[in-house]
């Protein structure tokens, strides 16, 4: 397509709809150009290269055209950034201002229509809006969406879809139930608004962050550091961020490393006693598909915490007995790049940050850029760091472990849900059989996973 061409080419044009290996959707209506082929313009996500094609990127017909459409995009945002969640890292609101929308035609101002038609067109609008925070991942609200079908088309297993018709048309869920899915965050991520955000308590963990009592001990996922810069384009070094978390109000920054490598030996142990099929439960998202889809599989999974979980449970046992301080006054949170690590949580654990929630915390307390130093892990636990660095990547975990004195065995690793259920399906029909598998809804594994930020 033009738009793919001209990306290679690093000429930029601007979208909302369109995403890397996602259906070009041509919704959003922000992407048009010029060709010598017709008079009107035309999407370029969705125009393909031909021979002798001449295209014009950038004129002020399509800036018209491009400012026109921003307008009725942003007639809904209109006055509500400031309590947005993802305000300031919101695609929306930076086109909004690259193409200074100040002008609001689609926005019914007082004295332009009658009372009666007001309370019409906010009872239109409410009955519209659908508000789910019913599961503990991912918050949705249709306030905010625009329509753009990127969640409906990078969703794994197809949550959601377009209820109604014509005018009333809205993204959500079958029957309008609320949201259960495997929670990988693959919707948030790519959701250019604020339709689908984190869920989290935020007031409660700033209060945690802030209060003198508590000890604020974060667990940091070594995978955060792939999109580190599209949250933080300042941070150039794991260091710099230790010191932003120490500024937000951490007391004590470790590095998940030895909760990987105690998975890996804990995991190695239960693989040596079974004769059966293993699923590595290492991916929640995972977990929960096989839950949800092949339960006559969830007694193959592993029974083995979350790396989170065995360094949490450390902290209020381990270190808190060595420090002598009360468990209760430990809050032990896990900046991670995968969500569904909220909805598989063990006791010990008290919240799994994103980094876009990093990033809501830095901005909400409104901490200027440099001005915090540069600092190390804290040491607790001595971690050798011997499997972190692949875990983060398909294959890694099952090579970790097949490492760790496990006899050979027949294994395959996979990642996206395309190989997994092939995979899976397989192995329901007796076409493969194996002893281990690792498999990463993410593609690729956590260095893509849905907590990960993304440029905008």
């Amino acid at each position: 397509m033009i738009f793919d061409v001209c990306k290679r080419n690093g000429i930029r044009i601007p979208s909302l709809c369109s995403g890397k290996k996602l259906k070009k959707e041509a919704v959003c209506r922000l992407c048009l150009v010029e060709i010598n082929l017709t008079d009107k313009l035309v999407p370029s996500c969705a125009f393909p290269v031909c021979e002798n094609l001449e295209v014009v990127t950038e004129s002020k017909k399509i800036e018209k055209a491009r400012k026109i459409n921003m307008e009725l995009l942003w007639s809904d945002h209109a006055g509500k950034c400031v309590t947005c969640k993802k305000n300031l890292k919101c695609k929306l609101q930076n086109l909004a201002e690259e193409y200074k929308i100040e002008n609001f035609h689609f926005v019914p101002r007082k004295g332009e229509i009658t009372d009666w038609e007001e309370l019409d067109l906010l009872k239109d609008n409410k009955n519209r809006i659908v508000v789910d925070n019913s599961n503990p991942a991912i918050s949705r609200t249709t306030e905010f969406c625009v329509e753009c079908r990127k969640c409906i088309n990078i969703c794994p297993t197809k949550e959601f879809g377009f209820n109604y018709r014509a005018g009333d048309v809205v993204v959500g869920t079958p029957y309008e139930k609320p949201l259960d899915c495997i929670f990988c965050g693959q919707c948030i991520k790519n959701c250019p608004t604020a339709a689908i955000t984190d869920k989290n308590d935020l007031k409660k963990i700033i209060s945690d962050l802030d209060d003198l009592k508590k000890m604020a001990v974060a667990l940091v996922d070594p995978a955060i550091f792939e999109s580190i810069q599209h949250e933080f384009p300042e941070i150039e070094s794991k260091e710099k961020f230790i010191g932003l978390l120490r500024k937000i109000g951490f007391e004590k920054v470790f590095d998940l490393s030895w909760g990987m490598e105690k998975y890996v030996s804990e995991a190695a142990e239960q693989i040596k006693k079974r004769k059966e099929l293993a699923l590595i439960n290492y991916c929640p998202s995972f977990v929960l598909y096989i839950k949800k889809y092949f339960p006559e599989l969830k007694n193959n999974l592993l029974n083995v915490f979350i790396p989170d979980d065995w360094m949490a449970e450390a902290v209020k046992n381990g270190y808190a007995r060595r420090e002598k301080i009360n468990p209760k006054d430990i809050s032990v949170i896990s900046i991670s790049s995968c969500t569904a690590k909220k909805a598989v949580k063990g006791q010990f654990l008290d919240y799994v940050m994103t980094l876009r929630e990093v990033g809501r915390i830095f901005r909400d307390k409104k901490i200027e850029n440099n001005s915090f130093g540069s600092f190390d892990f804290d040491k607790f636990l001595p971690a050798r760091i011997k499997y972190s660095g692949k875990m983060i990547k398909s294959g890694g975990v099952l090579k970790s472990i097949l490492n760790s004195s496990v006899k050979k065995k027949k294994s395959i690793a996979v990642s996206s849900m395309e190989d997994i259920e092939k995979v899976l399906r397989n192995i329901k029909t007796g076409k493969a059989k194996y002893d281990l598998i690792e498999a990463m809804i993410c593609e690729n594994g956590c260095v893509n996973g849905g907590g990960q930020s993304k440029k905008i």
